[in-house]
């Protein structure tokens, strides 16, 4: 039987009552350590506030709360309460209307957690037609909140719903259960070995699954210690993600592509002479392909300041599947030739237990295909969930997929085995199509960004805009950070267009290089290229045929 995360949660926090258990970061680097008693002390506190508020529990509690003391206390008082957290980022000006109204309708909210700054904002976007409020809006930092009356919901006994990414729609809410959490936990611990022993650096979201899941709730759950620190932070200047890792001697951290590649180009070596990367044991890099080459540079880069080769690697999840599915730390140089020359995505290492749980399929028939085919990559196992909420179809579509005498869920991912390879290449709606081949849309920007270190790779989309015939894209790509407008845009322009179609045949009908921030992203950074190209039409009779803007 399965252990309750309430009892697990208690069972680490007392195991650590008189250790810091998570250590929280400030602006210039100052910890504030919380041993497991005093963390157990504020979320007591916490679920007091909650009966006070909305009477007796459980509740389904959205948090749009920012990183640190305030969201941790309350994913862990919600998880002792046994309750259902939804965390989410806090809500900006310029989100798609209707945005968190669908999350908070969709998850049957209690009430939404904000702060006293983002009250009002939040107010406004989830007021109906009729003026009334989606959810009740409670300020955790006000002294005395009024709280409207609540209406009971009718939700699933989880403890966690997250959502994805919304790269091309809204986000979808997921429903995250005790034994997928565990199931998913399990994994990391038998294949990255996180344990007691364990020292977390998170810069990472906590409203996202690899911040939440796998560098909160994870190292809480293996009784590990974690130090929490700002993203803003890490953004602003990359080395302090590095010095963190340094001083505190972490042993586990990583995040998304465009960190890895921020450092390259952010971090002065000057800045580096005392640096000491040692204790770095798992360098996670996933969230989306992985450029290749990008993490040979970053091993070369800081191994010189002790961190080990092998300690960096590739890694593949999605909140659908909790967070982890594929990638540990392994020997990059035991790469198959066929993967180290001319591959154009970072691969992950595959075990046995992990191999057993990827299909790679056609997406059309549903077909198994053979090691070395590229198809949608297929996901089978205890940490896989069950079901978007209020979404049947999709539901059906994603979760219910029988083959092989197994249930499975597709990813929408493409990806390719080769050997204990897996090789992501991008999502099945993010392609180019020319004369029948698929092209991946992260391909095309990353060869464009090949044309001028100034273009970045991580901030770019190439699309096919509707009516858009066999071979014909669009490029969007952003200066990195610092970059003035280019004086030879013309020439710029044209590398780029010769280079894509001199390696697939593909006409680029428009190019613009834009500033640092221009593209639309979702909530965890990701280009949003299928919002981009739904626009594209409006925009483009009032373009130039070339421009860098």
């Amino acid at each position: 039987m399965v252990m309750s995360l309430r009892a697990s949660v208690l069972l680490k926090l007392e195991a650590s009552a008189d250790r810091p258990q998570i250590s929280v970061l400030g602006r210039r680097g100052q910890a504030t350590h919380y041993t497991g008693s005093q963390l157990l002390h504020e979320a007591e506190h916490c679920l007091k506030q909650w009966a006070d508020w909305f009477g007796p529990g459980p509740y389904v509690l959205v948090a749009a709360l920012p990183a640190g003391e305030a969201f941790l206390f309350t994913l862990l008082a919600s998880l002792i309460g046994e309750s259902t957290l939804v965390p989410i980022a806090q809500p900006r000006a310029n989100d798609p209307p209707g945005s968190l109204r669908h999350r908070v309708e969709s998850c049957g909210a209690t009430a939404l957690l904000c702060t006293s700054a983002q009250r009002e904002g939040i107010e406004t976007q989830l007021r109906t037609a009729q003026g009334t409020l989606a959810c009740p809006v409670v300020a955790v930092d006000a002294p005395n909140p009024t709280i409207a009356a609540i209406v009971r919901p009718r939700s699933p006994a989880v403890p966690i719903i997250q959502h994805t990414s919304g790269s091309t729609r809204f986000p979808k809410a997921v429903p995250i259960h005790a034994a997928q959490i565990h199931a998913n936990c399990a994994m990391i611990q038998r294949l990255w070995g996180m344990d007691e022993r364990t020292v977390m650096l998170n810069w990472l979201p906590h409203y996202h699954d690899m911040g939440l899941m796998g560098c909160i709730l994870y190292p809480l759950l293996s009784g590990a210690r974690s130090i929490q620190m700002s993203p803003f932070e890490m953004i602003r200047n990359p080395l302090s993600w590095l010095r963190a890792i340094s001083d505190h001697r972490a042993t586990f951290s990583g995040g998304p592509t465009f960190a890895f590649q921020e450092c390259l180009t952010r971090v002065a070596e000057a800045d580096c002479t005392d640096l000491d990367l040692s204790s770095w044991q798992r360098a996670f890099c996933g969230a989306e392909p992985v450029p290749a080459g990008l993490l040979e540079r970053f091993r070369q880069r800081f191994g010189k300041h002790g961190l080990a080769a092998e300690a960096v690697f590739a890694c593949y999840g999605m909140a659908e599947f909790t967070l982890f599915a594929a990638g540990e730390p392994g020997r990059h140089s035991a790469l198959p030739a066929s993967l180290a020359d001319g591959a154009t995505v970072e691969p992950c290492l595959l075990s046995i237990e992990t191999r057993q749980g990827i299909r790679i399929t056609d997406p059309r028939t549903g077909a198994a295909l053979s090691d070395g085919e590229s198809g949608e990559i297929w996901l089978k196992g205890a940490s896989a969930s069950e079901e978007y909420l209020g979404l049947p179809a999709e539901t059906s579509q994603t979760f219910g997929n029988e083959a092989d005498g197994a249930r499975w869920m597709r990813t929408g991912d493409l990806g390719v085995i080769q050997g204990n390879w897996l090789s992501v290449t991008g999502r099945q709606k993010d392609i180019i199509i020319v004369n029948g081949r698929k092209i991946a849309a992260a391909e095309i920007e990353w060869l464009a960004a090949q044309q001028d270190p100034a273009l970045n790779p991580m901030a770019a989309a190439a699309f096919m805009p509707p009516g858009a015939a066999s071979g014909q894209a669009v490029l969007f790509i952003e200066l990195r950070t610092g970059q003035p407008p280019r004086d030879d845009s013309a020439a710029l322009i044209d590398r780029i267009r010769r280079a894509v179609a001199g390696a697939w045949s593909i006409e680029l009908m428009d190019i613009r290089v834009l500033a640092r921030g221009t593209l639309a992203r979702t909530s965890s950074g990701k280009v949003r290229r299928q919002q981009i190209a739904t626009t594209y039409l409006d925009i483009a009779p009032h373009r130039p045929e070339e421009s860098v803007e």
